[in-house]
């Protein structure tokens, strides 16, 4: 716990700079309000940092030394603007020792839940092999011709490398996700304590209960709870498509308020859903709906200019291009698994290939066999996946109650003037449409799904209970000079308490420096043509923290491209096959 508590920290530190002088560079004072300000920040700068590190991986290993460099290098950078080093100096003196035990034990009691071991079986397929190779060879060419998910490129795993040292054996491999859930808490709790205030509007509303609905299933139940607790990239995209929708509910909101809406130059505040949105896509291509609707956003929110698409483009371009390239140097398909734009190389995938791994993880139409005869498909489909997955039910309980839903928003819509709402409208349509024609499981569209809901609940709350809600808190912190200490005194000693009993638990106990270790798998060694790899001897095909290279099946054709400097070079396809040899690995 200790380990990731730090890493924050530094996370944390160096984020939040980023993020500073990005609001700065984009003249975004819809943002101004505090302290939705720093959370605005902390989410963009965790999205830079990732990208950097993500093209950084193409040049060099993403090693704890490689990593720190860029990111000191980043801050650097940030810190150059005069207006970014005194909001940063400013902000530091807001750092109350209150504020800051508060943070500490909300810290605490996220890492005693993000400790636990790592059992999410696609992180022993692929996850922490690819945060490995990383970490100890960068982006080596032909990687998914040894295992075709290492193909997949996520700048979350980039984040993810340089805080996995060879030496912890994927021990803190979740401390992403951790980081992705602090940040996620922290932004509920600051759009909460705004939403009972005469300064409350929609956009804060929509925050408290996107991240209080998503949040619980969470962290509390078994189905999603597993997933957290791993590097898996669907956690961020999560968060992020509700952050995307945030932003652009306050950026509406300030152009409905301002006479002089936005700045006078191509560097504007609408630039921000569209970084955030590119972003998730550089983390996993599940977020290509946030990417359109922020795209569209950004297109139509003033008047197009040639300056204007410019500097969307070379956002995009500059945010975009690593993730490219990664997947075309490990698959020779810039979007893999898609064989959309798929180059002949020497490493490249064939089309065949990429089109089956296509189908087992987004294919959902080939997962239950063929319907029989006489039965029309897209019934008996639905059918088989409403009771073959468990989180179907609920995926079609919040669709109806998206349904539901837009009829409301559609009339506030027409008779408010904020914009915004249609816009995350449009990202819960898309989203979930998306989901269901590709995977339809709830750990890829829960974001999408619960917008609506959440959208109408909120517009509830702004329009017809912000007096009662202003009225309850005023009551609950009569006296506010006393009664307002006293009452987070009364929380922070509660949640301190909770925290140390959970901390004196053994199991809790036992992981106070580090988390568990991996599970561990069989391995033998094999070698085709001129590859030596270890092959796990489980059912799934997990290597775990298995020494690389390991893999259940390499191509049959896959060569070393130079065996005198080995696996950091990569591999490549030619068409001799050298027997194979078993040997089982001590």
């Amino acid at each position: 716990m200790l380990y990731f508590i730090a890493a924050w920290t530094v996370l944390s530190m160096a984020c939040w700079p980023i993020g500073v002088a990005l609001l700065n560079l984009l003249q975004a004072d819809c943002f101004e309000r505090s302290p939705h300000r720093p959370m605005a920040a902390l989410w963009l700068g965790l999205i830079v940092l990732a990208v950097a590190l993500l093209g950084t991986s193409l040049l060099l290993p993403l090693s704890p030394v490689v990593g720190g460099f860029v990111t000191v290098a980043l801050v650097a950078a940030s810190l150059l603007p005069r207006s970014a080093r005194q909001e940063v100096v400013a902000w530091r003196v807001n750092l109350s020792p209150r504020l800051i035990l508060g943070i500490s034990i909300l810290a605490l009691a996220i890492a005693a839940i993000t400790t636990r071991q790592v059992t999410w079986i696609d992180t022993g397929i692929y996850h922490y092999g690819s945060i490995r190779w990383l970490s100890e060879f960068g982006t080596v060419p032909g990687l998914a011709l040894l295992k075709k998910q290492f193909g997949f490129a996520s700048s979350w795993f980039a984040l993810a490398a340089p805080l996995n040292p060879v030496g912890l054996g994927g021990r803190v491999s979740a401390l992403p996700n951790g980081f992705a859930i602090l940040l996620a808490v922290l932004h509920f709790w600051v759009s909460l304590t705004r939403s009972f205030t005469t300064q409350a509007k929609l956009s804060d509303w929509f925050a408290t209960l996107f991240f209080g609905l998503v949040l619980p299933p969470l962290l509390f139940t078994h189905l999603l709870s597993v997933i957290l607790v791993s590097p898996s990239p669907d956690i961020p995209v999560i968060f992020l498509t509700g952050v995307v929708a945030w932003s652009i509910l306050v950026i509406s909101e300030q152009r409905t308020d301002s006479v002089n809406a936005g700045p006078k130059s191509i560097l504007e505040p609408e630039l921000i859903p569209l970084i955030l949105a590119a972003g998730a896509v550089t983390i996993k291509l599940t977020a290509l709906p946030i990417l359109l609707i922020a795209s569209l956003f950004y297109l139509v929110a003033k008047r197009p200019s040639f300056k204007r698409l410019l500097m969307g483009g070379a956002v995009l371009g500059g945010l975009l291009l690593p993730m490219l390239l990664f997947s075309l140097v490990t698959s020779g398909c810039p979007l893999y698994p898609s064989t959309f734009l798929c180059l002949d190389l020497p490493w490249s995938q064939t089309v065949q290939e990429a089109k089956q791994l296509a189908e087992v993880t987004r294919g959902w139409g080939t997962w239950f066999g063929s319907a029989p005869t006489g039965v029309s498909a897209t019934l008996w489909l639905f059918w088989q996946w409403f009771n073959a997955i468990g989180s179907s039910k609920l995926i079609v309980l919040l669709i109806g109650l998206s349904i539901v839903s837009m009829i409301y928003v559609f009339r506030t819509v027409i008779s408010q003037q904020n914009q915004g709402q249609l816009w995350v409208l449009g990202l819960a349509v898309v989203g979930t449409s998306f989901m269901m024609l590709q995977s339809p499981l709830l750990r890829f569209g829960i974001g999408y799904v619960v917008l609506l809901p959440v959208l109408s609940v909120a517009i509830l709350f702004h329009t017809k209970l912000q007096n009662r809600c202003i009225e309850l808190n005023k009551r609950f912190t009569a006296n506010p000079h006393r009664q307002k200490y006293r009452w987070q005194s009364w929380v922070l000693l509660c949640s301190g308490t909770l925290v140390l009993v959970a901390l004196s638990q053994p199991p809790v106990r036992s992981r106070l420096v580090l988390p568990p270790a991996l599970p561990k798998t069989k391995l033998t060694q094999q070698q085709v043509n001129n590859v030596v790899y270890f092959s796990p001897q489980n059912s799934k095909g997990a290597c775990w923290a298995a020494e690389i290279p390991c893999s259940p099946q390499p191509a049959k054709n896959i060569w070393l491209r130079d065996p005198a400097r080995g696996l950091p070079e990569g591999f490549v396809r030619r068409p001799e096959v050298l027997p194979s040899s078993v040997n089982t690995a001590p």
